[in-house]
């Protein structure tokens, strides 16, 4: 028979009032059967041990325990709710566990990681090899940064674990790490007119520009915000979706890439490309670790964070939102 629905007027449980220790009493006493017993295991005096009882008498509207030679007996309403007392005893040690040790050589599972391709050539291959020398046997799925994804509500509902971003402003509600800082620079290909004389803000304003594809129409890249920000825009011929693709672009047109200067390092030692200080005063590019409070127990996301920021740059605290 279908259990009824409640109603508004049906009296719910008042959680409020009960007592995991006034829980713990009645089993103790049920293992025991015995009051004086019973006391010595909680550590407690007989009137604290009476008292508790007497809560849940109150709750259960049961004696729950009766007089009898050498000791109690229990109620039949007693015996029927040692099942769901001892049930909720062990929850409520789960609960309050702390996470299980990670041992990264014998885990298994998948984790999600969406980062820009600007951090390809210097982040992958080595948090590959990490990932691979120190746990076989986890599968790292890296997801690209699109116009078309949700991060916070994905790192919400455990879509992705981490994100890496370098937005001015992220969500406040997820939990900040910065990773690293790199500073601006202007690439160019070795044959380019400016490759053989010293940068100026007039020439590079005057010069065209090539650019990652935004993420959504009508949106600056992070470039470009810092530059108007700064009161500059620049003429930007070419859009690319590929971040990575864009230096070998430049081996092959008269444009200038600014970007920072650990991404250069790659491409400067095997493309024909020339990198110089960027004539305009900006602040360096911010990187940052996002994951929401649902991951902060998460043990083999903490240690997928450690093992980035090993491969990227020094520990640095965490800046916490208001989620804890």
């Amino acid at each position: 028979m279908p259990t009824p629905a409640t109603s508004p007027t049906t009296p719910r449980s008042d959680l409020s009032r009960l007592s995991l220790a006034d829980v713990q009493a009645f089993l103790t006493l049920l293992d025991t059967l015995h009051v004086s017993r019973a006391a010595i295991r909680l550590g407690v005096g007989q009137p604290q041990l009476s008292a508790r009882l007497a809560r849940l008498r109150r709750l259960t509207g049961d004696t729950l325990f009766v007089r009898a030679a050498g000791g109690v007996v229990p109620t039949a309403t007693a015996l029927s709710l040692e099942a769901p007392a001892r049930e909720l005893l062990l929850q409520a040690d789960h609960f309050l566990a702390p996470p299980p040790r990670f041992d990264p050589q014998r885990a298994e599972g998948e984790l999600h990681l969406a980062a820009p391709d600007y951090l390809d050539p210097m982040l992958l291959p080595r948090l590959a090899g990490r990932l691979r020398q120190l746990a076989p046997d986890i599968r790292l799925t890296v997801h690209p940064l699109t116009d078309d994804q949700d991060y916070a509500e994905k790192l919400a509902d455990g879509r992705l674990d981490l994100v890496i971003a370098n937005w001015p402003d992220p969500p406040a509600q997820l939990h900040r790490l910065p990773i690293m800082d790199d500073e601006l620079v202007v690439m160019m290909g070795s044959h380019h007119p400016l490759a053989d004389r010293p940068l100026t803000a007039a020439a590079y304003f005057q010069a065209q520009h090539a650019a990652p594809t935004a993420m959504r129409p009508g949106l600056r890249s992070t470039v470009d915000t810092l530059l108007a920000r700064a009161g500059h825009t620049r003429r930007i011929a070419l859009e690319f979706p590929v971040f990575s693709v864009i230096p070998y672009v430049l081996t092959q047109t008269d444009l200038l890439l600014t970007t920072g200067q650990r991404f250069t390092q790659f491409f400067a030692s095997s493309l024909p490309v020339k990198v110089l200080p960027l004539p305009v005063a900006l602040p360096p590019l911010q990187y940052c670790l996002l994951w929401h409070a649902r991951a902060r127990r998460e043990a083999p996301v903490r240690w997928l964070r450690e093992q980035i920021v090993a491969c990227i740059g020094p520990t640095v605290t965490p800046q916490r939102g208001p989620a804890g």
